[in-house]
């Protein structure tokens, strides 16, 4: 058969009627409404240089939603080249929206000069009407050694002051850093701190810094750009992970201190954080740019995008076929901490609900739809789990592999691999064009795309384990109200 855009369109996640979707921002919920933003090129492909705003979905219970159009857009001179990624700090009155508004000024590389990066405040009361945009930190406000890059402000209350995260690329050997900045009315900032890693740079920008407290334990949540892989990590072109943190990330922070007049951070294994640390959010091939929030509900939900950016000096960047629209977001996933200090990753009970009944299988399942989740329980052994005949899951030896057979279905995406020892169970969210593949209890997680033109699929076991279960699922609406 002849796929469509529609063919392909997910039923499970977040993707745009139109345009291009990418990093989530201001992931919040306020008075019961939860509200996802993410950055919005409403005219792409149309015009390949479609400014870059945030895009608004919102939901009473991340199953229904309304997509509500891109509200934040690039229209002021403090942003006119893009209203980049940002967080949402929720007051007991209002949501105050933080986000880096990007300006290209002069004739510079917009690496080292000619470029402008504020630090941009709104404020609303109900998350939906947005007030006005005031910039509240800029170029002059970061330290000598940093570069044109300092963006995506992750806000949080500690300890009686506000506090602000930001990415950071330094100037003399392009390395990644995370700048910390405190605040008594969320408006005026002093720079409190900073880190980056020892030794040898690891990676040259550590965009979407955040901060993650599970089980009274502190997370330090980045994306290195451009990293060397090693040891099963960061085999994507840019990375998405976290650190564990001694104490808290104020304590880390406040090590390196004083540094407005300096030339670099420290990388010193007194004031630095170890790479050896680093552990990624998801070892599949699409996935990066995640945020996280805390609902009303007191659960620490993560959104990533389906998806990684690219640059020219990239083999060959992941292709997507359809030609109307572009990006998708991963389901919610609900983070805990495991009994080994490892986060777990799962889709929010929310996703568990759509389920209709199961149906066990010994071998093999066909779903049609292509909308499913499938679960294997009491996993032992070697094997794997195969998807029609051109993507394959295979337990070996303690590692696992996600392998692309043909090009047409994976468009570039060949192979990624973790270490994850002994595999007892395995989970696969199966939408249209989109895998979410969870192991041992959401301890390694593989997400991927996919574009098969076959309107079923068939999902192979083959590995012993005690039971296999296929639940169908009832597809996630969007209203999409506005279609800008």
């Amino acid at each position: 058969m002849t796929a469509t855009n529609d063919f392909w369109r997910p039923r499970l996640h977040l993707a745009p009627w139109h345009g291009s979707i990418s990093d989530p921002n201001g992931l919040c919920q306020f008075r019961g409404t939860y509200h996802i933003f993410c950055q919005n090129a409403p005219e792409y492909p149309g015009n390949a240089d479609s400014p870059h705003g945030w895009g608004h979905f919102a939901s009473r219970d991340l199953v229904s939603w309304v997509f509500l159009g891109c509200q934040v857009m690039p229209d002021a001179p403090s942003d006119r080249d893009g209203a980049y990624s940002g967080c949402a700090f929720v007051t007991d009155d209002d949501i105050w929206f933080y986000y880096t508004g990007n300006v290209r000024d002069g004739d510079g590389d917009g690496t080292l000069s000619g470029r402008l990066s504020n630090q941009t405040r709104m404020r609303s009361y109900n998350g939906i009407n947005l007030g006005p945009k005031e910039v509240v930190l800029g170029n002059s406000g970061y330290p000598a050694y940093c570069s044109c890059h300092v963006r995506d402000p992750k806000v949080w209350e500690q300890d009686g002051r506000m506090h602000m995260m930001l990415g950071a690329r330094t100037r003399l050997d392009a390395r990644g850093a995370v700048l910390c900045y405190a605040s008594d009315d969320g408006e005026r900032w002093g720079l409190e701190g900073s880190v980056t890693n020892e030794g040898a740079e690891f990676g040259y920008m550590w965009e979407c810094p955040d901060r993650i407290v599970l089980g009274g334990h502190e997370f330090l949540g980045c994306c290195p750009q451009g990293t060397e892989s090693f040891e099963f990590k960061c085999q994507n072109v840019h990375s998405a992970g976290y650190f564990p943190v001694r104490g808290t990330i104020l304590d880390l922070m406040h090590e390196d201190a004083g540094l407005m007049s300096v030339s670099a951070p420290h990388a010193t294994s007194q004031t630095a954080i170890s790479t050896g640390g680093f552990v990624e959010w998801d070892h599949g091939f699409d996935f990066y740019a995640c945020q996280t929030f805390v609902d009303e509900k007191d659960r620490t939900l993560l959104v990533g995008w389906m998806s990684l950016p690219h640059d020219k000096n990239d083999v060959r960047p992941y292709d997507n076929p359809t030609d109307t629209w572009r990006g998708a977001l991963t389901v919610p996933r609900e983070l805990t901490l495991g009994a080994n200090g490892r986060i777990l990753q799962n889709p929010v009970s929310e996703i568990d609900a759509l389920r209709g009944g199961g149906e066990e299988f010994a071998g093999a399942v066909t779903l049609f739809p292509k909308v499913a989740d499938v679960v294997l329980e009491g996993v032992s052994g070697d094997g794997a789990v195969r998807f029609g005949d051109f993507l394959e899951l295979r337990i070996s030896e303690g590692v696992v592999e996600l392998a692309f057979a043909d090009d047409t279905e994976g468009q570039g995406r060949t192979v990624r691999r973790a270490w994850c020892g002994d595999v007892h169970d395995v989970r696969v969210l199966v939408d249209t064009s989109i895998l979410e593949i969870y192991l041992n209890g959401g301890e390694t997680v593989f997400g991927t795309r996919y574009f098969d033109v076959a309107e079923s699929l068939v999902v192979t076991a083959d590995i012993a384990c005690e039971r296999a279960v296929a639940y169908p699922m009832r597809p996630i609406g969007i209203n999409y109200v506005v279609d800008r």
